[in-house]
């Protein structure tokens, strides 16, 4: 939190915004990706309609939770209901039992996703690299890399096709962007996760994945639209047409709710 608001002055006093501070933006909007996770199928369902509808196309189902038949009647569903440019995405969560995972995966693989995200836990690397290899899929990880040092080792041994950049997961903007560094460097892309956030964090990792080029597989910052009650943003997160809008504002280009501020803090530093 932080480095962020540290970002937010340095651009609002420069006249920057915080991606131009990092590098310069490449991108001005990214994918949004939209993860699938409620128990009630036909709930699920009815919600990534409306959710097309809206201009979104990634679509990230979490599984591992509910047993394997029952996670390819979702994703045969999925493959029914939707239009042919709705692009389904996996993440198991780490909820696979690592001898079953392979032959499971294949069954998978027939309803062709774009990535299967940590199948196993994060510290069984030498599976999630057998996996890696068996699978015609690419296979991301996620809970296996937190730091510069576990990408560098994953990238070394090939256990992962793609991995997931999260600022609250890697430490902050700049650990991110190492991590993510060492990434591209091995040939590795990169989705931009995250960790149930604001609408503050949300805009952070907006800036870092518009100034990071290799980090391309889109980003999933959908809770401060969609499940927040209440942000702490004055106006909504910035989504168009199922796509995050970079600002072009200085610094992080959020106007806080000062009253919603007050109203949620525990303790106040000075």
């Amino acid at each position: 939190a932080m480095e962020m608001a540290l970002f937010d002055i340095v651009g609002q006093a420069s006249g920057l915004p915080v991606a131009e501070l990092l590098g310069g933006r490449c991108r001005d909007d990214i994918p949004l990706s939209f993860s699938v996770a409620d128990p009630d199928v036909d709930r699920d369902m009815e919600m990534v309609k409306r959710l097309y509808g809206e201009g979104l196309r990634l679509f990230k189902m979490k599984t591992g939770f509910a047993g394997h038949a029952a996670d390819l009647k979702r994703m045969e569903r999925f493959r029914k209901e939707l239009p042919a440019d709705a692009e389904l995405r996996i993440d198991y969560n780490q909820g696979m039992v690592t001898h079953d995972a392979i032959r499971q995966l294949r069954d998978v693989e027939a309803f062709k996703p774009t990535f299967i995200e940590q199948p196993v836990p994060g510290h069984h690397r030498a599976a999630l690299a057998e996996i890696t290899r068996a699978l015609d899929t690419p296979v991301l990880a996620d809970e296996s890399v937190f730091t510069p040092t576990d990408a560098l080792q994953v990238a070394a041994g090939r256990m992962a096709d793609l991995v997931s950049i999260k600022i609250m997961k890697h430490g902050g903007m700049l650990a991110a962007r190492k991590v993510s560094a060492i990434c591209e460097a091995a040939g590795i892309a990169c989705y931009g996760g995250d960790m149930f956030e604001t609408g503050i964090a949300h805009l952070a990792g907006t800036h870092v994945i518009a100034a990071t080029p290799n980090i391309s597989l889109g980003c999933e910052f959908y809770q401060a639209k969609y499940f927040l009650e209440r942000d702490l943003l004055a106006e909504p997160f910035p989504i168009e047409n199922g796509r995050v809008v970079v600002p072009r504002t200085p610094g992080l280009g959020v106007k806080v709710d000062e009253d919603r501020v007050k109203h949620y803090a525990v303790e106040t530093l000075k």
